[in-house]
């Protein structure tokens, strides 16, 4: 049988983001550190600057979703290790478009995490992180082509999990999943599948939020580049 594109691309995403899961165990302890104080930053400062968002119900479980689920908050080693072992399975009872969804998920996970891993060695001295030492990395790392194809991939997933919730069946079948993903050692897998698709079914309409966080996203980039050392100052002052 012919494999799909989006299966394809799923299946390499899934090796690129185990090879980076390795990278990742691999640090000694000052990149370790460093990386796990970024990441600590960024998450504080993803939440600070979407507090808006967070603090409206409707937004809340997507905003987990994104800036948690797929930003190396959570054990995402585990989880794509089952992902590896269900892609398989996935392939012959999903349909082709949450294939998709899927493989830009951990895209976008790879992306972020190849980011934060050149980041953390920029700032492997510096701590605590702060705005401006942030937006120096930034600046150092440059990259400014790879950082807009995070944005675009954002923007791809969030339609994508968007188209996916109109269609009531695939929604329910991940739901339903759920004992036979844990007796079949794919419960956390299941678990950040059913996580994605709740959070778009209970927003409704994603263009607003979608379009509030490329917007900001944009405007802290384009901060960066143009020197600035607070590019998020407008939504988080001079935090986090």
């Amino acid at each position: 049988m012919t494999l799909s594109a989006s299966y394809r691309h799923l299946h390499e995403q899934i090796l690129l983001n185990q090879e980076l899961g390795r990278r990742i165990q691999a640090l000694d302890v000052p990149h370790a550190r460093s990386l796990a104080r970024l990441q600590h930053w960024q998450l504080q400062r993803l939440d600070a600057t979407y507090q808006d968002l967070r603090d409206d119900p409707r937004y809340l479980p997507a905003c987990e979703f994104f800036l948690h689920e797929l930003y190396g908050g959570r054990d995402f080693v585990e989880r794509d290790r089952q992902l590896m072992r269900a892609a398989p399975v996935m392939r012959r009872f999903l349909p082709d478009h949450l294939l998709a969804a899927v493989g830009d998920a951990m895209q976008l996970q790879a992306v972020s995490l190849q980011f934060d891993l050149a980041l953390a060695e920029l700032l492997v001295a510096v701590d605590p992180i702060t705005q401006p030492d942030y937006a120096r990395a930034y600046r150092a790392h440059g990259d400014w082509a790879g950082r807009e194809r995070q944005l675009v991939l954002i923007r791809e997933l969030g339609e994508l999990l968007g188209e996916t919730v109109q269609r009531p069946l695939v929604h329910r079948l991940i739901r339903l999943m759920h004992g036979p993903a844990v007796v079949a050692g794919f419960g956390m897998l299941q678990v950040f599948l059913r996580d994605g698709l709740d959070a778009f079914a209970e927003m409704g309409p994603a263009d607003h939020f979608l379009d509030t966080i490329s917007a900001r996203e944009r405007a802290g980039l384009e901060a960066m580049r143009a020197g600035s050392d607070w590019p998020f100052e407008r939504w988080i002052g001079q935090g986090p």
